[in-house]
């Protein structure tokens, strides 16, 4: 389904979502950023300004909540069913309303095909950054009853917060400030040091199955890998600890995924 031109405004029970936080999304911008080809980066300078992918990787959140982009909302998760740990296309791209491929699954499948077409879209391009980004966060990925861990209120290194935060910034944030002396781009580049790659090419239900995965083997879980996290639960260093190196790869892989669509599209295809 394609909804380059949809104008029904969605009314949503899903969660408000900002996956990785706005730190998160520029990390995979940037490590997408410096794997590009030459013609790729030469392209993408012509529809963006100063071919800055970092610039505009937040952007599809920042109109999210504008009404003639509220449609957008769904575009930026899946719902699951609790606990059953995977993912499915035709199960679950769905928004409230039925819509199917309405997802960011579907969402990566249909702006790929838009972009192919329309390669100097500017808009086309920043979804895509985005919402590659959105599909490695697992609990973008989460589930249903909980919205993504969103109602699931927690507390963290002296703050209240809920699980979904958590994964979108908080655990970031201490990582940069305990290792980086809160340097973001020193992080950056250590995170641009480790190589994880992979052949297949804008392979988004493969990503979503294995956020969902990740969401129940990590992010709905204490340090000891089973216990289920409840409201009102203490997360402590050790709950960082496990999930800290998770994040970080995800974060990676979304980057290098990035790259290698881009330079797919771009690359006289």
């Amino acid at each position: 389904m394609l909804f380059q031109f949809a104008t029904i405004i969605i009314s949503l029970f899903s969660p408000i979502v900002n996956a990785w936080g706005p730190f998160g999304h520029i990390a995979v911008a940037e490590i997408a950023q410096n794997n590009l080809t030459t013609i790729t980066s030469k392209t993408i300078s012509t529809i963006i300004p100063n071919g800055d992918m970092s610039s505009v990787a937040n952007w599809a959140d920042k109109i999210r909540n504008i009404p003639e982009w509220s449609w957008t909302e769904p575009l930026h998760f899946i719902d699951t069913n609790d606990w059953e740990c995977n993912y499915s296309r035709e199960r679950d791209c769905y928004n409230n309303l039925g819509d199917f491929e309405y997802c960011v699954d579907g969402a990566i499948q249909n702006y790929t095909s838009l972009l192919k077409e329309y390669k100097t879209n500017a808009e086309y391009l920043k979804f895509i950054i985005h919402f590659v980004g959105d599909i490695h966060q697992p609990l973008h990925c989460g589930f249903k009853t909980d919205k993504g861990g969103n109602s699931i209120k927690v507390h963290f290194n002296n703050h209240n917060t809920n699980l979904h935060s958590l994964w979108d910034s908080g655990l970031i944030e201490k990582r940069i400030n305990d290792d980086f002396n809160n340097d973001f781009d020193k992080w950056v580049q250590y995170l641009q040091q480790n190589i994880l790659n992979d052949s297949c090419i804008g392979c988004s239900q493969l990503w979503g199955n294995t956020s969902a995965k990740l969401a129940c083997d990590y992010s709905y879980v204490l340090e000891d890998g089973i216990t289920k996290i409840k409201n009102g639960d203490y997360l402590d260093d050790n709950y960082y600890k496990r999930n800290i190196e998770v994040i970080e790869k995800q974060i990676i892989y979304a980057g290098y995924r990035l790259a290698n669509l881009l330079n797919y599209l771009y690359n006289d295809n």
